[in-house]
């Protein structure tokens, strides 16, 4: 062991003396501030490899030798895929709510350069048992000499030679949440090098598809994320597909968060400006349950998800956690259109092809995308975060050449494909009102749907998460508390009592937990006494029933049956006094329904049922024994997971 120990260490030591060499050359100072954060949310990760390009990319950027710069671009076809890709360059509308005033003026967030983010270089290296930071490191990337920058890429496209050892590379924007980074922004927007923060630039780079056609992916960075899921640093793209003259778009792949869509599609097509310029939509605000709670507590935006959509409007299940996306149009505001005139255009090289050996001054321009970095702290405080160690879209990206839709069009493997189906406005809107949280975000329009119709099969949907579990795996909860209640008494319970109406958690209330066919059910019931001075009569029936569902649509009907326990509270005022009479006592009761399940969204439906219940009661005069016999008609909600 102790031999294995020496060999292990004994390779690594030329890693950390040229680690040193850099910081020492460089002038490096760092403080230890938040080093090592993340490692209590996150698990330091092995970095991914360069995602490389098919052979066929010499018939794309011309034989290597002809380059003079060290990028591997043919300087005979140079000019003429700079010309190709400034052709198709998208324009962007930008998001509403992902801005910040600047002496009275709004400032957008647009994409920018990435060397304007890469100042520092931060290298930290994690022992692997125990689990803690070791040392690190900080460099001042954009002052490292040629050598080192020769020496740190090498090193970085290098596999990690110490087993005991984990190295996070990753490059730091100002502040550790979204309220700091965005003031940070404000400085940065507004300081010396305001014209450059305001420069949109956009990183253009071609390739071959498996079809032979040229794909151009147009790379975006932003420098944070402010969104459900926050993270320093935010790398997005699209893909335009060529005609196989390059005169005109064959088609167009969008990409948001992990999912991506490809137009033409069935009746949806591409918004193409001046003939060659695809309009991007660029995300969005999140609309769900936690929305406004987020807002509140954390001051967060959840506006700026910076995913690639082709139109505005209200995307459902666009991400992990299934939620909606609002994404804006243009509307008056013309700050939050970038034509696609306005963007630096950055002819982007395939990595494996650059010679930085024979060329090293091409590492000032292209080393940042070389380097296995992610861009941003490793992660960032985010929802979930500090409850799961594991990644829930926090984590800072490493850059495009490292990405999987790298060199890859879309739909893919690890960019599912999003089939676009557009819902009705009439539809939309009822729907909207009947929604158990979105009663802020009513009337929203237009509303596109993940339509798996014909995709997969159901048990790969549902493996997929693209659909909830159905049959004896389906779990799903229900309840009134965004809806109302009604019973009515029958037979001799109608006589001193009369019917009740519940509102939410007034008077009545209802909920049900259900696993497979089986549901657990149990509420309250509040009957008015319409006989003597009043009075109250509470039920509280708990059944195990059993469900039979028709199959899976938009409208779901459902009969159950079942029996449990059940108490009951009767509450007689006393003449001619403010005391109450108060009895109580519980038996076994039973219960039989109908229902109908109308689906809003894929796992969220408008639940209404009309049940029968047979219960035990006060008994007494006039209640025809001691059952209560009532029908309740109630309207919820059910959510499945």
């Amino acid at each position: 062991m102790a031999s294995v120990l020496r060999r292990s260490a004994a390779r690594a030591l030329p890693r950390v003396l040229t680690l040193l060499a850099i910081a020492l050359a460089s002038g490096c100072a760092s403080t230890r501030d938040q080093r090592g954060a993340y490692l209590e949310v996150i698990r330091a990760d092995q970095r991914p490899p360069l995602v490389g390009a098919r052979a066929a990319a010499d018939s794309l950027f011309g034989p290597a030798e002809e380059c003079e710069r060290g990028d591997g671009i043919a300087e005979s076809r140079r000019a003429e895929l700079e010309a190709l890709v400034r052709r198709f360059a998208p324009t962007l509308i930008l998001p509403s709510g992902d801005n910040i005033g600047i002496h009275g003026r709004k400032a957008q967030l647009l994409p920018i350069h990435p060397m304007l983010f890469a100042d520092t270089l931060r290298l930290d290296r994690v022992r692997a048992a125990p689990y803690q930071l070791k040392d690190f490191l900080d460099l001042p990337f954009r002052g490292l000499s040629l050598d080192s920058l020769l020496h740190l890429v090498e090193l970085g496209l290098r596999s990690q030679s110490d087993p005991e050892l984990l190295e996070v590379w990753y490059f730091d924007f100002p502040g550790t949440k979204p309220r700091e980074w965005w003031d940070a922004y404000a400085r940065l927007r507004a300081g010396p090098d305001s014209a450059a923060w305001s420069k949109p630039t956009v990183f253009a780079h071609p390739f071959l598809d498996e079809r032979n056609r040229v794909v151009v992916q147009y790379w975006y960075f932003y420098p944070m994320n402010d969104y459900i899921a926050n993270h320093e640093g935010d790398w997005e793209h699209i893909n335009v597909v060529l005609t196989s003259d390059r005169s005109g778009i064959q088609e167009v792949h969008y990409f948001f968060h992990a999912r991506s869509t490809s137009l033409p599609q069935g009746n949806h097509r591409p918004e193409i400006t001046d003939r060659t310029h695809p309009v991007v939509y660029v995300g969005g605000r999140a609309y769900m349950v936690l929305d406004y709670p987020i807002r509140i507590f954390s001051h967060d935006r959840n506006s700026g998800s910076h995913g690639n959509y082709p139109y505005p409007g209200e995307w459902e299940a666009v991400a992990g956690l299934g939620h909606t996306e609002s994404v804006s149009g243009p509307g008056r505001d013309s700050s939050r259109t970038v034509p696609y005139s306005r963007f630096q255009v950055v002819l982007t090289p395939e990595p494996s092809r650059i010679d930085y050996r024979r060329k090293p001054e091409v590492l000032r321009e292209w080393a940042w995308l070389l380097l296995p970095a992610r861009w941003g702290f490793p992660s960032a405080p985010s929802m979930g975060s500090h409850l799961l160690a594991a990644d829930v879209g926090n984590r800072a990206p490493f850059g495009p050449a490292f990405n999987a839709g790298w060199n890859r069009t879309g739909p893919g493997l690890t960019y599912p494909g999003y089939r676009i189906r557009k819902i009705p406005a009439l539809r939309s809107y009822l729907e909207d009102l009947l929604q158990p949280w979105y009663y802020l975000y009513v009337f929203r329009h237009p509303r596109y749907v993940h339509d798996t119709r014909g995709t997969l099969p159901r048990e790969d949907l549902e493996r997929l998460g693209f659909v909830p579990r159905s049959g004896w795996a389906e779990r799903g909860v229900g309840s009134t508390i965004l809806g109302v209640s009604l019973g009515y008494p029958r037979d001799g319970f109608a006589g001193p009592y009369g019917s009740s109406t519940g509102i939410s958690l007034w008077q009545n209330f209802w909920a049900k937990v259900r696993f497979g066919g089986i549901e657990f059910m149990g509420g309250y019931q509040r009957f008015p006494r319409t006989e003597g001075v009043g009075g109250s009569l509470f039920v509280y029936p708990v059944t195990a029933n059993f469900v039979l569902r028709a199959p899976e649509a938009l409208f779901r009907p459902y009969a159950v049956a079942g029996a449990g326990p059940s108490g009951w509270e009767s509450r007689v005022r006393v003449p001619n006094s403010d005391a109450q009479l108060i009895t109580s006592g519980w038996g076994v009761g039973w219960t039989t329904g109908l229902g109908v399940e109308y689906y809003l969204r894929q796992r969220v439906a408008f639940d209404v049922a009309v049940r029968y219940l047979d219960t035990p009661g006060p008994g007494g005069a006039g209640m025809g024994g001691e059952r209560l016999h009532f029908l309740t008609v109630w309207a919820g909600h059910y959510v499945r997971f």
